[in-house]
């Protein structure tokens, strides 16, 4: 396989000030990856694949992908690194009638075509969080993956409890789910999330705050906040509304980016707007796609692999129901965004699917 790590050397080295600890980390990441072909370049700077440097705009970025693809060959992965501000995510239109004037994707860079809603190559952002040491923390990541049976944990609002059942059960037992109400983030326990493989949430989330919120009895409680994420372990997995918005955002502000700050987390799968999903099974919109992320994982994919090959199951079975996608899908499709790194996977059984 070959893999593209992408950045743009002016405005990284504005987030993090220094890049030349990074490129050596990106350089060992290169060597280390010995199953892979992995390039590396800016897309504003001089290269060896004899294309010409583009501005900081996503559909220059995007044209530059595909030209180097022509002088090198099929790039199987992308690896976006950097946040907004150093690779901008594409704001698409909405399809739905919301309060999302846009819709934030990395869909278009994993797309050779115009449909952008359907991806053809796996595509993975490392934010910058302004930080060098947060950048090389994702891409040293420990490659331990295990045959063993999923140790997972799983977090619902309660309006929710028989979806979010149907959803954790390829990775865990759904009478094991916590659910909130009761949960909230005073009595959340730390050791929930710490030795896992998976962690599971659907809960609700807000463009604007830091913390996750429960739903049941006409309450609204906070479920889980920054302060709760203590030694966390495992592939993280979200429906949160806004659960994986990074725009102006920092780790104490936003719990995707705490989750990836610890150690023993390996990515983050979440929505960048207002995410969609039933209150009972069958499973559809977010629901079903992180469903069907959390089955890949267990076959042995990587968790790039897993969210490709997810969002294109969900597609095959939206147009097998119904012969075409809603705008509910198509919104389900573009704003599921993967932050990690995205060769890592859960278990060793690995397959290509």
């Amino acid at each position: 396989m070959r893999m593209l790590i992408l950045s743009g050397k002016n405005a990284l080295q504005e987030q993090v000030s220094d890049i030349r600890p990074l490129e050596k980390t990106i350089n060992e990441y290169m060597k280390f990856r010995a199953d892979y072909q992995t390039l590396f370049c800016y897309y504003d700077a001089a290269n060896d694949y004899e294309v010409t440097p583009v501005r900081k705009d996503a559909e220059a970025i995007r044209a530059y992908v595909s030209e180097i693809e022509e002088n090198v060959g099929e790039i199987d992965s992308l690896l976006l690194l950097g946040g907004d501000d150093v690779l901008p995510f594409f704001r698409l239109d909405n399809p739905c009638d919301d309060g999302d004037g846009n819709v934030l994707s990395d869909n278009p860079y994993a797309s050779r075509d115009n449909n952008y809603v359907i991806p053809e190559r796996i595509c993975a952002r490392i934010p910058d969080n302004k930080s060098v040491a947060f950048i090389k923390g994702l891409l040293t990541k420990d490659q331990h993956s295990s045959d063993d049976s999923a140790d997972s944990f799983g977090l619902t609002a309660e309006i929710w409890r028989r979806a979010s059942e149907n959803v954790y059960s390829p990775i865990g037992r759904p009478q094991d789910l916590k659910l909130s109400p009761p949960v909230t983030s005073a009595l959340f326990e730390e050791e929930w999330l710490q030795d896992k493989d998976y962690l599971y949430f659907n809960v609700h989330g807000s463009k604007a705050a830091a913390n996750w919120y429960g739903q049941g009895g006409g309450e609204y409680p906070i479920a889980i906040k920054p302060d709760n994420i203590v030694k966390a372990a495992g592939v993280v997995a979200s429906e949160a509304c806004y659960g994986a918005n990074i725009i102006d955002k920092a780790e104490n502000d936003a719990i995707c980016l705490k989750f990836l700050a610890e150690e023993g987390v390996r990515g983050f799968c979440g929505s960048t707007t207002i995410a969609y999903g039933p209150a009972a099974p069958p499973s559809g919109e977010a629901d079903l796609l992180i469903k069907y992320f959390f089955e890949y994982l267990e076959k042995g994919l990587t968790t790039g692999e897993s969210l490709r090959n997810a969002k294109l199951d969900f597609a095959r079975k939206a147009l097998r129901r119904h012969g075409f996608l809603d705008d509910d899908d198509k919104k389900t499709l573009l704003q599921f965004v993967l932050y990690g790194d995205p060769t890592l996977r859960v278990r060793q059984n690995a397959m290509r699917v």
